[in-house]
């Protein structure tokens, strides 16, 4: 049975698909392109998967006790299958880029030493027990980590006001639009797998009004974070490191005595990468569980996350690789985060008499409702 979902809780899970992977890698490459005005890259992304997610709710009004894997399935039985598959080898790929991305992050910026692949199965390891937790496990992970990490994006402002210069961001008008494009190109893929949420979640607790704040949100501080690390670091340098939010993060300093405060802010937000690895994971093997009936999504953790192991360092060689890989990613993400959204809201509807079953369920309820309440009344009317 699916998990209850509030507004706060989809709003932080909107921010963890959204958040987590674009803040490592394609934020170089936007301000390579962009160059001052590279947070302007988030507007066009911004209008495009708000798009995409008013689709995917006015579908999930359409089954409002189904997740969009149900949905497919029993309305297009074929059809549906083959769309759940494909959605399942996106992720799945996303998930062994997630795990090859985040261990090439703490290689290079925190365990030098440590292998690769040693840090890479450790954090296999530790998505696995959070996705046997189930969905409750995601969400309690999201409140947590994705708080705090709001929290440190608020705090790390007032941090970085000496290292600021404002000049870097001249001149203010003259903007390049076709590199405020190519900077969307990269963002666009990484930004949009918040596209997953509808396909783990059934359609009343999937509101628009809760992605649409969780959109917005992540929006913002996405831009906020492009204008800090291109006022601090400056166009030049930015574009050309691997991982610009870390070098955003060594520029602070609260005084004199505190040195490399950067590693309790990476710290800090590794559970929040980890968190994302564990909901590509989860997504996967719940997929299956929909596709295939009889196969336990559970069982299938421990297979999937090492077949996922293998294939992070069989897909890529290295973190360059990596990073010149999302040029080509986002033409396939695009099919997958605004083409297939349109499909699914022109053609997915319930049958006519499925309809009218729900029509007939939700009146009787309705009207069952209504007698309690009537009875409850005439309770507290009689006398005792």
């Amino acid at each position: 049975m699916n998990q209850r979902v509030t507004h706060r809780q989809m709003v932080l899970l909107v921010l963890l698909l959204s958040i987590s992977g674009t803040l490592l890698q394609p934020h170089a490459q936007a301000i390579l392109y962009a160059e001052q005005h590279a947070y302007l890259s988030y507007v066009p992304v911004f209008l495009v998967m708000t798009a995409s997610m008013w689709m995917l709710c006015r579908v999930q009004r359409r089954f409002p006790e189904k997740d969009l894997f149900q949905s497919m399935v029993e309305r297009f039985p074929f059809l549906g299958r083959v769309t759940g598959v494909l959605y399942i080898m996106f992720f799945f790929f996303v998930f062994a880029r997630d795990i090859r991305l985040t261990g090439d992050y703490i290689s290079i910026t925190l365990l030098e030493t440590t292998p690769i692949s040693i840090i890479v199965l450790s954090l296999i390891v530790m998505g696995v027990f959070v996705v046997r937790g189930g969905l409750g496990s995601l969400i309690g992970m999201s409140e947590l980590y994705v708080a705090l990490f709001l929290l440190n994006s608020v705090i790390i402002p007032f941090m970085l006001i000496q290292q600021i210069n404002m000049d870097h961001l001249m001149p203010y008008f003259h903007i390049d639009l076709a590199g405020v494009g190519k900077g969307s190109w990269y963002i666009f893929s990484f930004y949009g797998e918040m596209i997953a949420l509808p396909f783990v979640i059934k359609g009343s607790d999937f509101r628009f009004k809760s992605v649409l704040t969780g959109i917005t949100l992540s929006s913002i501080l996405m831009m906020l974070i492009v204008i800090e690390t291109i006022t601090s670091i400056g166009v030049p340098i930015a574009s050309r490191l691997v991982y610009p939010s870390y070098e955003l993060a060594r520029q602070l300093q609260i005084s004199d005595f505190l040195d490399r405060f950067d590693l309790a802010l990476a710290a800090a937000t590794l559970p929040t990468m980890i968190t994302k690895i564990a909901f590509d994971l989860y997504f996967v093997c719940w997929g299956l569980k929909r596709i295939i009936p009889n196969v336990s999504g559970k069982m299938m953790t421990g297979p999937i996350a090492l077949v996922g192991f293998v294939c992070a360092f069989w897909f890529f060689r290295n973190a360059i690789q990596l990073n010149r890989f999302t040029r080509e990613w986002t033409w396939v993400a695009i099919v997958f985060e605004a083409l297939l959204p349109i499909v699914l809201f022109l053609f997915l509807r319930p049958r006519k008499k499925d309809k009218q079953e729900t029509k007939q369920k939700s009146s009787d309820s309705g009207k069952d409702e209504e007698k309690r309440q009537k009875d409850s009344r005439g309770g507290e009317l009689q006398p005792s």
